[in-house]
């Protein structure tokens, strides 16, 4: 195990690349919002990083807790109906952002923990709605990776 911890931070996903002109030269950034989000979140992750940098293959699982949405804290007969009925625990989040975009903002931040994206052999993303009571948060989980 290299390293597995939790960030208490509302999740969010990579956003989409924007593009500008600079005279006549096309340039692509990605939006402030997301860099914003990255920065906070490196900050907040630093105090769990490993002393080196990262160097060979690793398997990285991300667990993104989003916040309940009201709807899904009543227990209304309507809302068990479209949620397939009422629990507290964790539910899945089968909406936006998509779990690939909330990996890439989470593994961007991290890009200075390891040499290269392509170290990256193995990737687990899993969104959820927190359970009742429960915070938002990102639990990250680095391994070495293992023998095919």
């Amino acid at each position: 195990m290299i390293a597995d911890f939790t960030v208490a931070i509302d999740p969010h996903g990579k956003g989409r690349p924007r593009a500008t002109t600079v005279g006549k030269t096309a340039r692509m950034f990605t939006p402030k919002r997301t860099r914003d989000w990255e920065k906070a979140f490196a900050l907040l992750a630093r105090q769990h990083r490993p002393g080196d940098v990262i160097t060979g293959p690793i398997s990285v699982e991300i667990h993104a807790t989003f916040p309940r949405p009201k709807r899904m804290s009543n227990r209304s007969k309507r809302t068990g109906e479209l949620l397939g009925g009422f629990t507290e625990g964790e539910q899945w989040m089968p909406s936006r952002p998509d779990a690939d975009n909330v990996a890439k903002a989470v593994l961007d931040a991290l890009s200075d923990w390891y040499r290269d994206d392509a170290q990256i052999v193995e990737l687990m993303a899993r969104k959820v709605y927190h359970a009742m009571g429960g915070k938002p948060s990102v639990r990250v989980v680095i391994r070495e990776a293992g023998e095919l």
